[in-house]
């Protein structure tokens, strides 16, 4: 029904000092928002429909021997679990009484409109974060029910695969080393070898500094001597994620496209302004909906939680 909301309008008496006009300015903030983080390391997409399901599939294992004059032993791919895919929906509005938008003197309904669209940018980072923040929780699962994405999993094959140490460890040239080991022995559902490098690393900004020691320099890191710095050629690059929880754990991805963390639009922002044919108020509308940040195949990833 027209006239009625959530909320309570912005009435003249809510912006009492802004009805006035001995002000010089409205001081509202200085600084800028931080452009978009996830899409730099996280797979960014569209869903045509809704709800959309994943489903993991393995290859075959690697070529036995056929005996002379003997058939060919037969294979079948495996077929594993499922990843369900749902959008939410996300939301927010300002009314202004007509009132209060006649009076006032200094465009705060402009102002309130530009931030809707601000709201909406820290939704998309703090939902798109949500599998990096939650890599080791169980509850936070792929295609497999009761695993993290970053922890123990069985494959298809039966063997247990791990992408996190066994023992956590900071961000570190031992815990980097590690990490790159991982990524050098990593075998697929069937056990065939795979070639898959970490490009990134994720950090919280607590660790940026050390990451500079590490990673920006051609010399051995924390040393006095000229000793090369062994992870130079493995040319990594790393980020500070200002959306990450955790002020200790850290990732190594692979790039786009190879790791499998997803975030999906279904419907990109969309903003409307109306005017209330009631009251006359003025009413500013936003709305989106995608996906959390999410994975299905933990393959890509590798992060410690120390």
């Amino acid at each position: 029904m027209a006239g009625t909301s959530t909320g309570t309008p912005i009435t003249p008496a809510g912006i009492s000092a802004l009805l006035r006009i001995d002000f010089r300015r409205v001081y509202y903030e200085v600084g800028e928002d931080r452009a978009r983080e996830y899409p730099l390391w996280c797979n960014v997409d569209d869903m045509e429909w809704t709800p959309q399901t994943d489903k993991q599939m393995a290859g075959l294992t690697s070529m036995g021997e056929k005996p002379v004059g003997e058939r060919f032993r037969v294979d079948n791919p495996l077929l594993g679990g499922t990843k369900e895919w749902v959008p939410r929906p996300y939301g927010k509005a300002v009314e202004l009484t007509f009132e209060g938008w006649r009076d006032e003197n200094y465009g705060i309904m402009e102002t309130l409109v530009s931030e809707m669209s601000k709201a909406g940018y820290e939704r998309e980072e703090i939902d798109a974060h949500s599998a990096i923040n939650n890599a080791f929780d169980t509850a936070f699962p792929g295609f497999t029910s009761g695993e993290a994405l970053c922890g123990d999993h069985v494959g298809q094959d039966g063997v247990t695969r791990r992408n996190r140490p066994t023992v956590d460890v900071g961000f570190s040239v031992t815990g980097l080393q590690q990490m790159i080991l991982h990524y050098h022995s990593l075998t697929n559902e069937r056990g065939r070898r795979m070639r898959m490098a970490p490009q990134m690393c994720l950090i919280h900004p607590n660790n940026l500094f050390t990451a500079r020691e590490i990673l920006g320099s051609g010399s051995k890191p924390f040393t006095t001597d000229n000793e090369m710095n062994s992870l130079v050629a493995e040319d990594l690059t790393y980020m500070a994620g200002h959306y990450l929880t955790s002020l200790t754990a850290w990732f190594g991805l692979a790039a786009k496209g190879v790791h499998d963390i997803q975030f999906l639009w279904r419907d990109m922002p969309s903003f409307d302004m109306f005017d209330d044919p009631w009251t006359r108020n003025a009413i500013a509308t936003a709305y989106q909906r995608h996906t959390r940040g999410e994975w299905a195949a933990w393959r890509g990833t590798y992060g410690s939680n120390p």
